[in-house]
């Protein structure tokens, strides 16, 4: 009966043991988990506005009636394709100059007097959760300029 105590003490200890690791490493495995969850939401977000400047360039120039309205839906259904993205209209700019980027453009546009649109998208980032030290918040800015051909 006392090898079979000392084996059944031992083996509490060791469950004992595992707890206390337990206890210790999990908060560091959350942590680690959801701040990997927020970084690839923000790589995410960053790519979504990316590619919401170049669908609302392309909107508008390929169009041959373009619209500032147009190239904006364009850049925000673009960007609400990803989750947790909630773009609206006024996420998105539109300028459209000469190659000086001061003229306005004359239309329609010629080869000596060109017109190029600039979509400048910038969207806000907020993490899941509130990290201490950490920023929890970024602004992510992307311009796309396509020559506009009517």
């Amino acid at each position: 009966m006392g090898i079979t105590q000392g084996v059944m003490r031992w083996l509490r200890a060791e469950r004992g043991q595992s707890l206390v690791e337990l206890s210790l490493i999990l908060p560091l495995m959350v942590f680690g988990l959801i701040g990997g969850a927020d970084l690839a939401r923000a790589y995410a977000m960053q790519i979504a506005v990316q590619n919401g400047a170049r669908a609302g360039a392309e909107a508008y120039a390929i169009d041959q009636t373009p619209t500032i309205a147009e190239a904006q839906n364009a850049a925000v259904e673009e960007m609400n394709r990803t989750p947790t993205i909630n773009a609206v209209a006024g996420d998105v700019t539109v300028v459209e100059k000469q190659p000086d980027g001061i003229t306005d453009c004359i239309h329609p546009p010629t080869n000596v007097t060109p017109c190029f649109v600039t979509i400048t998208v910038t969207y806000t980032f907020n993490t899941i959760v509130a990290w201490p030290i950490v920023p929890n918040s970024a602004t992510f800015n992307r311009s796309t300029i396509f020559q506009v051909f009517y």
